[in-house]
């Protein structure tokens, strides 16, 4: 549970400030790696509990990586 909302925090921050210049986009990039092989990982042994809480880890982390795409950019 901890760890798949571990970017809930990171995603509020960056709604309520509207910047995410200073969030690593490859370490997100990493978890929804992660997140992927060990929801392939679940489907494949049968276990959908890994796969809907990974599932929900990569929503997460999708939604930090669209966060910041839209946020990193200086305001015309």
């Amino acid at each position: 549970f901890f760890g798949t909302f571990a970017a809930a925090p990171q995603a509020l921050k960056i709604i309520q400030t509207r910047q995410a210049r200073d969030v690593s986009l490859v370490t997100y990039l990493f978890a929804m790696t992660g997140g992927t092989l060990w929801g392939v990982y679940g489907w494949l042994e049968g276990a959908p509990s890994i796969v809907f809480w990974n599932g929900v880890s990569l929503l997460m982390c999708a939604s930090i990586i669209w966060l910041k795409l839209r946020h990193s950019q200086p305001e015309s």
